[in-house]
């Protein structure tokens, strides 16, 4: 079984920095499971959505677990702004 790869996201996940998030998350999820820290997000957008929905989907269809933790107020904006809901991606999360 492979080791838990934690991924700290950085302070803006937004179009400038969606590539290297998608690059890191897709490393991480060829590797094991992955946590995504995002306690540390200031700025977010639509594009960090997209780029974590698709990761989940690669994590789906590789039999990875992709789980998001400590998801700041300011991602969790970015995900009602898309409306897409938290609650397949991380349930454990509580509610807004």
């Amino acid at each position: 079984m492979s080791d838990l790869t934690i991924l700290t996201l950085p302070s803006d996940c937004d179009l400038r920095t969606a590539a290297g998030i998608q690059a890191q998350l897709g490393a991480a999820l060829a590797a094991g499971p992955v946590e995504v820290d995002g306690a540390g997000v200031v700025r977010a957008d639509v594009t960090f959505v997209q780029v974590v929905l698709a990761a989940a989907g690669t994590a789906r269809r590789a039999g990875r677990s992709l789980r998001l933790t400590g998801l700041s107020v300011a991602a969790r904006a970015a995900f009602d702004r898309a409306g897409v809901s938290l609650s397949d991606l991380a349930p454990s999360l509580p509610a807004n």
